[in-house]
């Protein structure tokens, strides 16, 4: 099975050395300062404050190890399975340093090594460091929440035609719409939907417009998808669709609306999100997170426009008092392994996913982990860069992902690659967010 070296803290003109030697330090300081205002607040648990001035102390040191490229130590002592799992690959890699090792591996490692720290606590076993970040992600918005609502319900709540009736031009470009706030949801930047109505779209006015729109795809396989999905259901008529999340606030809010979408359109007859642990990666989405984010849809003090949201967040609680729509968590989405590894650590994981219509991957970070975070040449296909989970796997792959990291596939042609290198130089087209990929595996 073909295999790519995966991109390390080390190599030169990355964004994963970048990362080690600027941003990790950059996140701690940011943990750092919110915990000293949670602390600052608690006037009357002496205990509570003590023990949260002994986890500022800890998070200084590790800040200190990071910016001086301190050796990768084991987790003392290793009482669970998530964290033996670390301790492993740290025994298998060698002398692993901050700036010397696998970014993904030492990335993973960094968010663990935060969230061991808040569990061996007595008082701050359930703290969310980032939860003030990822509300006020969510607050700062309002106007895209509107819109996005104001557009789920002009296109499938309200519409004068029932989607599931239309025909299937108009069908497809109401998919690929969908896709695309999903997809863009990522940015917060709505610019690169079309803002079509369905009228315009079952006259099919607005396919230059979306065709458009798709232009900062490198690599686009949205019509495979469409094509699947529109080629049968599983006889039983169970038709699952699983969505490993990425970010809470206003990504997880479109994720929402996209399984809405799905669920209204009858693509789909139940949608299973898939969240992380723990806090992860700073804004990463856990199951409390989904609950907060409906919280905030429903209060008036977080948002003033509540022409559609009410009507759209009481959909979301029906969706999920009838069990079409759930969340789960599952360990290993907080290893450091890549998904290449699913068959050996979590196999049953891996034949549940078999068991999906579809499993779409949302974001950097599952697109990293599918392809192993391997310096690929950007024209390896997206099935081959996906190893035990593409070829022969018998899972379907979707991934919706901004590009923000070293790693992208499936861009068609070298010429190609060429022409991105021009139009966005030093790699930005892989690694500043304004180019995305939608690729697709049929797991055949």
């Amino acid at each position: 099975m073909p295999t790519a070296r995966p991109v390390w803290t080390s190599d030169e003109g990355t964004m994963a050395q970048e990362t080690a030697k600027s941003r990790w330090p950059k996140i701690v300081s940011g943990i750092i300062d919110d915990l000293e205002v949670e602390i600052d607040a608690l006037r009357i648990c002496l205990p509570q404050r003590a023990e949260g001035r002994a986890i500022v102390h800890h998070l200084h040191t590790l800040r200190e190890e990071i910016k001086s490229d301190a050796a990768l130590r084991p987790f003392e002592p290793a009482t669970n399975p998530g964290i033996t799992g670390y301790n492993k690959q740290l025994a298998e890699g060698g002398d692993f340093s901050w700036r010397k090792s696998p970014w993904l591996f030492a990335e993973c490692y960094l968010y663990r090594y935060v969230q061991e720290i808040f569990s061996r606590s007595q008082h701050w076993q359930g703290y969310d460091v980032f939860k003030r970040k990822k509300d006020s992600t969510l607050i700062k918005s309002q106007n895209a929440v509107k819109q996005t609502a104001d557009w789920l319900t002009r296109m499938v709540m309200d519409a004068v035609k029932p989607i599931k009736e239309l025909d299937t031009e108009a069908a497809r470009l109401l998919f690929i719409e969908a896709t695309a706030l999903a997809l863009w949801g990522n940015a917060t930047d709505l610019s690169l939907l079309t803002n079509l109505s369905l009228e315009d779209i079952q006259k099919l006015q607005g396919q230059k417009n979306i065709e458009e729109s798709q232009r900062n795809i490198v690599a686009n396989d949205t019509d495979l998808v469409w094509q699947y999905l529109q080629s049968g259901k599983p006889s039983n008529g169970d038709c699952r669709i699983d969505i490993i999340l990425d970010n809470a606030g206003f990504e997880l809010y479109t994720d929402l609306l996209y399984a809405s979408y799905l669920l209204e359109s009858g693509l789909t007859t139940s949608v299973v999100l898939h969240a992380k642990c723990f806090p992860w990666f700073v804004s990463d989405a856990t199951p409390e997170d989904m609950e907060s984010l409906l919280r905030h849809l429903e209060s008036n003090n977080a948002f003033s426009d509540h022409e559609h949201l009410d009507r759209l967040t009481a959909s979301f609680r029906q969706y999920v008092k009838l069990g079409i729509l759930e969340v789960k968590t599952h360990p290993f989405w907080t290893t450091a392994h890549s998904f290449h590894k699913l068959p050996e650590y979590a196999p049953e994981l891996l034949e549940n996913l078999r068991q999906s219509h579809l499993t779409i991957w949302k974001g950097d970070l599952n697109y990293r982990k599918l392809t192993d975070d391997g310096l690929w040449p950007h024209t390896t296909q997206f099935k081959t860069a996906l190893g035990n989970i593409g070829k022969g796997s018998g899972v379907k792959v979707l991934s919706l992902r901004t590009n923000k990291s070293d790693t992208c596939v499936g861009v068609k042609t070298e010429a190609r690659v060429k022409e991105l290198d021009k139009e966005a130089p030093g790699k930005a087209w892989v690694r500043s967010g304004s180019y995305a990929v939608v690729s697709f595996s049929d797991g055949e």
